[in-house]
């Protein structure tokens, strides 16, 4: 099925970048003394152009028009991060103690010491992988 071989490809895209990013930031901060600061911009914008590259080419092997599509993706990226950055606020306001699921997998979640707010914040990066992804296969990348 196509739809699960892209999401597989955004997943291992989505793991690179995240690879990048923190190789992109370790080495300014590191290497070069540039502040951490400055470094995150870097690294996350080094991330974010490496995911357009390999999401139109080789995630969803877009025809469309490069220009179109990577304003809609970086117009995609903000709007996703928006919505998951509210989500993590609200489940952070409304439900610091018990949040959604927490409880079921509260067992697995101790053991490894995650506790509850920072699974909100595995939750809320769940739903902006999913959303994100969704956006870019039927309108970014849309032929």
């Amino acid at each position: 099925m196509e739809i699960v071989r892209q999401a597989i490809k955004y997943g291992i895209v989505g793991l690179g970048n995240t690879l990048l990013s923190l190789l992109v930031i370790w080495v300014m901060t590191k290497k070069t003394g540039c502040s951490e600061a400055f470094s995150n911009i870097i690294g996350y914008a080094v991330g974010l152009i490496n995911s357009y590259l390999w999401n139109r080419q080789w995630t969803f092997r877009s025809k469309s028009d490069w220009k179109k599509s990577a304003l809609r993706f970086f117009g995609v990226f903000m709007v996703c991060f928006a919505l998951q950055f509210i989500l993590l606020l609200a489940l952070n306001r409304f439900c610091p103690e018990n949040p959604p699921l927490y409880g079921f997998f509260r067992p697995v979640l101790e053991t490894l010491h995650v506790d509850s707010r920072f699974y909100i914040q595995i939750l809320a990066m769940a739903f902006y992988t999913v959303l994100n992804f969704t956006v870019n296969k039927f309108y970014t990348f849309k032929s």
